[in-house]
C-alpha cells in the first residue's frame, strides 16, 4: 500500500501528537490542523515533518479547505463543557469529510465501552450521571459510520482507548490528584480494588497509522486500546518505585462520592462508573485485534520512567 496523507484534527493534543508521530514514522504525509501555527506545540509538529493547516472547528469553510487532497482524517470528541456546541464542532468535521472528494477513511477516537451504555448499572433509571457523556460518544460513532459508509469506497475506523496515563502528568494531574504534588497522595473516588485499563494516549497513533496503511484490515471496525489493567494501589506502587518515594492512596468514603455526584462532579461520576463497569476485557480485546502491533504499546512502567521528571514536578 502506497503512503497516504492523513489530516489530524487536534494535532497538538496527546492523542493527536501520537497520531502525527506514528503516521510520519509509517511513511505517511501528515496535515496537522491547528488554531495557532506559531505555538510551540505546532512548531514542534512542523519540525517533525507535518504540514500545518490553520483553522478553527467553528469555521466549516476552514475545515472544507483542510479536507481537500487528503486520504484520511482523524479526530476525537471535543469537550469544553458545552455539549451542543461541541457536537456541532464534530458535525462540522464530519460534514467537511463527507464533502471531500478525496477522503475515503474517517477515523474517530472515542473511549472504551462506547455503545454499551444500556448495560451500565443505573442506566435504566434515566438519571445516570454520565448519560450525556456516553450518548454523545455513541451518537458521534453512529454519525461517522453513517457518513463513511455512504461515501463511494468509504470506510470508518473507531479507536476506543482506556484511561490515559497522561492524567498522571501536570496540568491534568493537579486537577485529578491535587494532593500528589505536595503530599505524594493519590486521593481518589474509586473504590479499593477497582481495576483501570490504562494506555499512553500517544499509542492511539499506532492504530491510526496502521489503519491508514492497511485500510482493509481495519475497515469498519472498532478497536479497543489498553495496555495493562491495574488498581490504584498497584499504580501508586509503580509510581513510587520510579520516583523513589512512597506514594499513598486515600479512598473517599462512598457517602462523600455520592454527594459529589449529586452536585454534578463528573470526575466522581466517572470513578463510580469505573467501579461498576470492569474494563479488563479492553486489554484482551486490544491484544486480539492488534496482534503483533500490541507489542508496540507503551507499558505503564515504561511511561512512568520516561516521564519521571514531569511526575516529580
Amino acid at each position: 500500500m502506497s503512503p497516504k496523507t492523513i489530516l489530524v484534527i487536534g494535532a497538538t493534543g496527546n492523542q493527536g501528537r501520537g497520531v502525527v508521530q506514528h503516521s510520519l514514522s509509517a511513511g505517511h504525509s501528515v496535515s496537522a490542523f491547528v488554531r495557532n501555527p506559531a505555538s510551540s506545540a505546532a512548531v514542534q509538529l512542523a519540525e517533525q515533518g507535518a504540514s500545518l493547516v490553520t483553522g478553527d472547528l467553528d469555521d466549516l469553510e476552514s475545515l472544507r479547505n483542510a479536507t481537500q487532497n487528503v486520504d484520511a482524517v482523524f479526530f476525537t470528541e471535543v469537550q469544553t463543557g458545552k455539549p451542543e456546541a461541541d457536537f456541532q464542532r464534530m458535525e462540522n468535521i464530519i460534514l467537511a469529510a463527507k464533502e471531500s472528494s478525496t477522503i475515503s477513511h474517517i477515523i474517530l477516537g472515542t473511549a472504551l465501552k462506547t455503545g454499551q451504555h444500556e448495560s451500565f448499572p443505573g442506566w435504566e433509571s434515566g438519571a445516570h450521571p454520565m448519560k450525556e457523556y456516553w450518548l454523545n460518544k455513541h451518537a458521534l460513532e453512529n454519525r461517522v459510520r453513517e457518513v463513511a459508509e455512504a461515501k463511494e469506497g468509504g470506510r470508518w475506523t473507531i479507536v476506543r482507548p482506556g484511561h490515559f496515563l497522561q492524567n498522571l502528568l501536570p496540568p491534568v494531574r493537579d486537577f485529578m490528584f491535587p494532593a500528589f504534588k505536595e503530599e505524594r497522595v493519590l486521593r481518589v473516588a474509586y473504590r479499593p480494588g477497582t481495576e483501570l485499563p490504562l494506555v499512553d494516549a500517544r499509542d492511539v497513533g499506532i492504530v491510526v497509522a496502521a489503519a491508514v496503511k492497511e485500510p482493509e484490515r481495519f475497515a469498519n471496525k472498532a478497536v479497543d486500546v489498553a495496555v495493562e489493567v491495574v488498581t490504584v494501589e498497584q499504580l501508586a506502587g509503580k509510581i513510587g518505585k520510579v520516583v523513589g518515594e512512597e506514594v499513598k492512596v486515600e479512598f473517599l468514603d462512598d457517602e462523600v462520592v455520592d454527594g459529589m455526584i449529586k452536585e454534578g462532579h463528573l470526575g466522581a461520576a466517572s470513578s463510580r462508573w469505573a467501579d461498576e463497569v470492569p474494563g479488563g476485557d479492553g486489554v484482551n480485546n486490544c491484544r486480539e485485534q492488534l496482534g503483533a502491533l500490541a507489542e508496540g504499546l507503551t507499558s505503564v512502567d515504561a511511561f512512568l520512567k520516561e516521564n519521571e521528571k514531569a511526575i516529580l514536578a
